[in-house]
């Protein structure tokens, strides 16, 4: 029973130090004039959702876990706000702890417990623990997130600051499109996008992470598998939202720029995506995916609109950068989907009229019989 109490204690102070915290980190926010798109506190489902200001907040069921989204600002905050932020998470719990200690000092908040236990095990102890745990919890999810380097590419050309953590929606995402099944089986695939498809609609995603999951349900579902969605009927039409979507949060980001070029040729609308695509197809540093995919798509488009010569340098190109760069079963994947696209390219191959020559002119004699019946009727008719 006192071990249930204590247990109590422990979840009620978390519950504390995790308001407090991101209350602390709201205020300074304000101060510091770091606009803030939306704080979580807690998770599973929402208790309370509401505004502050333009900041969306919402308190969740669970206490453990919490989410802050900077949003897009003019001009990138300064050193010192960006400081006073952290900080004022962590200044929120010594707060609450100088608040704790002060009335047990007082006597206002007694133990109730009759035997004699270790101070840090009293209700006192453990509410103070509680706020410790979370200052020493608190910096680490900023810092992993703001370092991952699969999030990274798309904080491109962009102010607004990686404070804030990750979500476990986008833990569950990774493991959905970690399953290599979705990109051959089209019962797992579906399955897989009606999964990812709750996750979006529910709105745990940070900017980045939702960037990350449309371009991964574009690239590894439409441009590495030979267009698996593509010949879907019920997934092809979400390839238009997808990009659009992904693009609209990243405009500045090259890789969405890329996907969403290469969807629109994938869709038939060769200008389109051949003027996007080209603005950065040839960028300096451009991951050698992207390289590939970009160049095999350009040829593709260059094919559809008539260039076939630019059509074969292009592929020679992504061909050159492929044996340069990988090796093994990846460089056997990647010279396979080249071929592929050259046999696609040869069985769409215009045909070419001959100059006429003797035969032809003969053949186009032979075309003024019906002519010649034509006019003998109406002779007999006359």
């Amino acid at each position: 029973m006192d071990f249930l109490y204590l247990l109590g204690f422990f979840v009620g102070g978390v519950v504390v130090a995790t308001m407090v915290h991101e209350g602390g980190h709201l205020l300074c926010a304000r101060i510091g004039s770091i606009p803030i798109r939306r704080m979580v506190i807690g998770g599973g489902p929402v208790l309370v959702r509401g505004y502050v200001r333009h900041a969306r907040v919402e308190l969740r069921l669970m206490p453990m876990g919490s989410l802050v989204t900077c949003a897009e600002s003019t001009n990138k905050p300064k050193r010192w706000a960006v400081a006073l932020y952290f900080l004022g998470g962590v200044l929120g719990n010594v707060a609450v702890i100088g608040v704790v200690v002060w009335l047990y000092v007082i006597g206002a908040a007694p133990s109730p417990l009759d035997v004699e236990m270790p101070p840090i095990l009293t209700p006192v102890g453990i509410l103070v623990a509680a706020q410790i745990f979370y200052i020493i919890n608190s910096p680490i999810s900023p810092i992993v997130y703001a370092a991952s380097r699969r999030l990274k590419p798309y904080r491109e050309g962009t102010t607004r600051l990686p404070i804030g953590a990750g979500s476990m929606a986008f833990v569950r995402i990774a493991v959905r499109l970690a399953r290599r099944d979705r990109l051959t089986n089209q019962n797992s695939r579906r399955k897989a996008w009606l999964a990812v498809r709750r996750e979006l609609a529910g709105g745990d995603l940070t900017p980045e992470e939702e960037m990350h999951t449309l371009d991964c349900l574009v690239t590894g579902g439409l441009l590495v598998a030979h267009g698996a969605i593509v010949m879907d009927p019920v997934l092809r039409p979400e390839l238009d939202l997808w990009s659009q979507r992904a693009l609209r949060l990243g405009p500045k980001v090259k890789t969405l720029i890329a996907s969403r070029g290469a969807v629109l040729i994938e869709l038939g609308r060769y200008h389109e995506g051949k003027a996007l695509l080209e603005t950065v197809a040839f960028a300096e540093g451009a991951p050698l995916t992207d390289s590939l995919l970009n160049r095999i798509f350009l040829a593709r488009a260059e094919h559809a609109l008539g260039n076939a010569a630019a059509a074969r340098r292009l592929l020679a190109e992504a061909r050159a950068i492929a044996r340069s760069s990988f090796r093994g079963p990846a460089l056997t994947d990647w010279i396979g989907r080249i071929q592929h696209e050259v046999r696609e390219m040869q069985s769409r191959r215009p045909r070419v009229r001959r100059p006429l020559g003797r035969r032809s002119l003969r053949a186009q004699g032979k075309l003024s019989l019906p002519r010649r019946r034509v006019r003998l009727r109406l002779q007999r008719r006359l």
